[in-house]
């Protein structure tokens, strides 16, 4: 019991370093010219708005200005860029999970594969949800939400009473004889927020006009992003799934 509860102090201890290390995770825009700039609405709700470089696993924080109602991002290098817009309670992205020979249809086995290799990654997580995967036999990539909502302690032993944690990654998986192996992982964010309310539960939408967006030298302007009007699109080559410890 000791060695369970000193585990637990330090996976605690570890966790609670992670907020002021977080957002260093993420890339910083360099000496590019390049960027992205739209009006996005209920600008309100907006919690975090990420642009994602998929094919080299990057991820940059764009900013948000409350009173214009606009989120922008300059300094990007020519490429091609994602979208994802975390809102209060939906999560709507564009993310491009290309991999070499496009998208195929994943066998039962695969699937029974790639999901047990996510459910047993990172047991600190109690709750684990594949958003959205797609790719073929031998690789995937896909977007994973990561929750942990029971008891958890701050380094000095107190216990965060309601409140939960959240990670959302994206994830490179790549299958060696007929094992599924992580590659790599890129967060993309994290948080801690109150249990029960806006939020406590992500609705994940797919939104392919949120997704390779083009840069070169100079800041691209999208049409307005509303919420309300996104159209979100299901493809038969994407799979999502569920897990909760019991």
């Amino acid at each position: 019991m000791k060695r369970n509860a000193a585990l637990i102090l330090t996976l605690a201890a570890v966790l609670a370093a992670v907020p002021s290390m977080a957002e260093r995770f993420h890339d910083k825009p360099g000496a590019g010219t390049g960027g992205i700039t739209a009006a996005v609405s209920p600008v309100p709700r907006l919690e975090r708005a990420v642009v994602i470089e998929a094919t080299e696993f990057k991820a940059y924080l764009a900013g948000i200005d409350r009173n214009a109602g606009t989120i922008s991002i300059s300094g990007l290098p020519p490429g091609k860029y994602d979208l994802l817009l975390k809102f209060d309670s939906i999560v709507a992205e564009g993310v491009s999970l290309n991999v070499p020979g496009g998208f195929k249809k994943l066998s039962a086995a695969d699937l029974k594969g790639i999901q047990h290799r996510t459910w047993i990654s990172e047991p600190y997580f109690n709750k684990k949800k594949i958003a959205r995967v797609g790719g073929t036999s031998k690789r995937i990539k896909m977007i994973v939400e990561q929750v942990r909502d029971k008891k958890t302690y701050e380094p000095n032993g107190n216990v965060l009473h309601g409140i939960m944690i959240r990670r959302l990654q994206l994830t490179d998986l790549r299958k060696t004889g007929k094992i599924w192996q992580i590659k790599r992982n890129r967060h993309i964010f994290r948080e801690e927020r109150k249990m029960g309310g806006a939020g406590t539960r992500l609705k994940f939408i797919y939104v392919p006009r949120l997704g390779g967006i083009r840069i070169g030298d100079e800041v691209v302007k999208l049409p307005k992003i509303d919420l309300d009007k996104l159209e979100p699109k299901k493809e038969p080559h994407f799979y999502t799934a569920s897990w909760k410890e019991k």
